[in-house]
């Protein structure tokens, strides 16, 4: 067996793992977490910063406790899951394996999307649009 068909056998329960752990363990009252490095050196938050608070947020179902940890996680992992769901199921009609393969524009429009995230949660600029 190689080590590409090994990943893909462990990557659902190591996915289902570490959901469990952010279930029980709340990012704020355990430190096992790992802290950014962008934030820890240059004091400034990343696109992901205060995504594993959001995770754990949106796993208790509170979407505003979430939000306000980050916005832009909090809009992109509902919108990923429905993805791969409309990928699943056209690889179903037509019997043909999903193929999960992401266009090159739609990560520039991400990219896009995360610097400007990254401006506006850093200048405040939130608050005047």
């Amino acid at each position: 067996m190689n080590a590409k068909r090994i990943a893909k056998i462990l990557a659902g329960p190591a996915s289902a793992a570490g959901i469990a752990i952010l279930y029980a363990f709340p990012p704020s009252q355990y430190s096992f977490y790992p802290r950014c490095p962008f934030y820890t050196y240059a004091h400034f938050l990343c696109p992901g910063c205060g995504g594993t608070r959001a995770l754990y947020e949106m796993l208790h179902g509170n979407v505003l406790g979430a939000w306000h940890y980050n916005a832009l996680l909090t809009v992109l992992v509902p919108l990923t899951f429905i993805w791969f769901a409309l990928v699943w199921l056209r690889g179903a009609q037509t019997n043909q394996p999903p193929d999960f393969r992401v266009p090159r524009t739609a990560w520039i429009v991400g990219a896009v999307v995360a610097v400007l995230f990254t401006v506006v949660r850093n200048t405040g600029l939130a608050f005047v649009i």
